[in-house]
């Protein structure tokens, strides 16, 4: 757990010094983040999912994604914030699951 928590702190950084420095900011930058995070706030690391929602939201506000990966990261954020990641809706939980699989992370918390 802490090397993931270590992992996704450091991506953090990255994501928020890119989004703020860089109009070079990729959808794959969402997923390599906001995909881990996932799996570790469903599977119990509420800290994880509260730590990367900032990385996460400074990218979702840079403007510099297309709608379908916007989309995705809006969902995503939106299940990190939830005090209860059951209460989100079928449709956004299908976009998250869907949306890490396509780039190489099936998520194994998420159902």
């Amino acid at each position: 757990m802490r090397k993931v928590l270590a992992g996704v702190l450091l991506s953090v950084a990255a994501v928020t010094g890119l989004a703020s420095c860089s109009s070079e900011v990729s959808a794959e930058d969402a997923y390599k983040i906001g995909c881990p995070a996932v799996d570790s706030a469903v599977g119990g690391g509420s800290l994880v999912g509260k730590a990367t929602v900032a990385g996460l939201k400074k990218l979702s506000e840079s403007g510099t994604l297309d709608p379908e990966p916007q989309r995705w990261l809006d969902a995503t954020i939106s299940l990190l914030e939830s005090d209860d990641p059951s209460k989100v809706s079928g449709e956004a939980k299908k976009l998250i699951i869907d949306g890490c699989a396509e780039n190489g992370y099936p998520l194994r918390n998420l159902k």
